[in-house]
């Protein structure tokens, strides 16, 4: 890591209001998500790894949020991310750091966000074949221990949006938007979560973002 580590760490974590429930464990996998999508798998990855080893989550808690982005940020650019993480794994074998093995924070939700809500119908009214593939695809990862459900995952799935731009009102960003607020934030607080990614992806990318958000209903 940079000699400047800590300096870097407490910037990083003055750009999180209190305002906005969200927790630095939170916020460092959205930049987890948006470095898989954007392939910054050098400084940024370990930077980011590093501090949400350091702030709460395990080794598994962290491979977790990469394996979420397959369904949102492609699995070519998952996998590279995984073997990126392996080898930072290593070296942190070398130093005894953050020897968590498999523990995960969270267990396997009881609650599956997309098999047990309509978004599983949706799909396959869309296309049988593809929806009930999709569903059940999206519906795994979902399911899976090490995250809380549904807010550190729809976080992860916004953080995926914002990077690749995947902002049409009939799509996926709607839908986490609104899994945000059925886990109880408001939307002024998910405007501020997003806003966060400006660090991330840039000013323009956010921008377009909070344009698509301000056009989703408010009853989203």
């Amino acid at each position: 890591m940079a000699t400047n580590y800590d300096d870097f760490a407490e910037w990083y974590k003055s750009h999180i209001e209190e305002s906005s429930g969200m927790s630095l464990r939170e916020r460092l996998f959205m930049s987890i998500a948006c470095d898989v999508c954007d392939q910054s798998l050098d400084g940024p990855l370990e930077f980011h790894v590093t501090m949400a080893l350091e702030n709460g989550a395990t080794r598994q808690d962290v491979k977790e949020a990469i394996l979420h982005m397959g369904v949102y940020g492609a699995y070519p650019k998952c996998f590279g991310t995984i073997a990126v993480l392996l080898k930072l794994y290593e070296k942190f074998d070398q130093q005894g750091l953050y020897m968590t093995g498999d523990a995960v924070t969270y267990p396997a939700p009881e609650f599956n966000w997309i098999l047990d809500t309509s978004i599983k119908d949706d799909l396959i009214a869309f296309d049988a074949d593809y929806g009930d593939l999709s569903s059940r695809h999206a519906g795994e990862v979902w399911g899976r221990p090490g995250l809380d459900v549904p807010l550190e995952r729809a976080y992860i799935s916004i953080a995926g949006d914002v990077a690749q731009q995947a902002l049409d009102p009939e799509g996926a960003f709607p839908i986490h938007v609104d899994l945000c607020v059925q886990g109880g934030k408001t939307r002024e607080q998910v405007r501020q979560i997003i806003s966060y990614l400006s660090i991330d992806v840039g000013v323009e990318r956010v921008w377009r973002t909070l344009e698509a958000f301000d056009a989703i209903p408010v009853s989203s």
